[in-house]
């Protein structure tokens, strides 16, 4: 039998216009609901028969969800358009960011997806995820026991897996202000222009002269969730730049990283990828932090 990709089962639909109904509508539905926004992800597994949700609730007419602030750091309503962060971020303090979504698909992905939209799939390959891990991002959550923030590092717990509840929806993130002296940079290794990351990479990090006086390193698509590196930071931070120290760094990289074999890489691959990946983004975020994009 040929799979056609249309979508054949029932649904209910709702199109909600407040917080408050989405959380009520997700209350009332259960497990059997799921959020849509851009739905460049769900309707897609939905094609493929690999998600039958009951109930589909659009939040894309909710207010107050779409928004791009400077509000100590910069604050994104989760179903902001990927095309309006990364129009926002071109040139900015967050040029990493800028550049992993600049990566992820193409115009026509940019138009419909949203920044919340590529987190809560926690897909271990979300571009958008390091860039944001390294900027310290925190997440809010909205559900009917109330209101809660953490940081993101702390919102995936596995593979497509999170800590949101049935009756909980992302409602902002909000990344730290980078400071002064700083630089940040992304890069990924894919199969094609705008494929899914075999690796992905981001650093952000602070210097004064040779010394680097903070680094955040973050990896995705190497482990079930994207990852912080943080034995790697802990080592370069407080130390005068040398190319022998970042290469025993992207040693560590390899080292620290959990990698599959799957359809497009080995893990022996993305190990050795992830070293001259992580070798590349730091020293573009070096030399940024002394003029460049930041």
């Amino acid at each position: 039998m040929i799979n056609t990709r249309i979508l054949t089962q029932e649904f209910d639909y709702f199109a909600p216009e407040s917080i408050k109904q989405v959380v009520e509508l997700l209350e009332r539905h259960g497990e059997g609901a799921r959020v849509i926004a851009g739905g460049t992800d769900l309707i897609n597994q939905m094609k493929e028969e690999k998600m039958s949700p009951s109930c589909l609730v659009n939040i894309m007419n909710v207010k107050g969800l779409r928004y791009i602030k400077e509000d100590e750091g910069l604050r994104i309503g989760a179903a902001t358009k990927l095309r309006d962060v990364r129009a926002y971020c071109f040139k900015s303090r967050y040029v990493a960011l800028y550049e992993a979504i600049s990566s992820l698909g193409k115009p026509q992905v940019w138009n419909m997806g949203t920044i919340g939209g590529n987190l809560c799939n926690a897909s271990p390959a979300a571009d958008t995820a390091p860039p944001l891990l390294v900027f310290k991002a925190r997440v809010k959550l909205v559900g009917k026991d109330g209101e809660r923030e953490l940081l993101l590092e702390d919102f995936f717990t596995g593979v497509n897996s999170t800590v949101l509840q049935p009756t909980e929806l992302m409602v902002e993130i909000h990344l730290d202000p980078p400071g002064d002296g700083a630089g940040n940079a992304f890069l990924k290794v894919a199969r094609v222009g705008a494929d899914i990351s075999k690796v992905s990479c981001a650093v952000f990090l602070k210097r004064q002269g040779r010394t680097c006086t903070e680094c955040r390193v973050a990896l995705g698509a190497v482990a079930p969730v994207p990852m912080r590196v943080k034995v790697v930071e802990e080592m370069i931070e407080g130390r005068e730049i040398e190319e022998s120290l970042v290469a025993k760094a992207s040693e560590i990289v390899s080292e620290e990283v959990k990698p599959i074999d799957d359809i497009r890489s080995s893990a022996e691959y993305r190990r050795q990828v992830a070293a001259v990946t992580f070798r590349d983004v730091f020293w573009k975020a070096w030399d940024r932090a002394i003029g460049g994009k930041n």
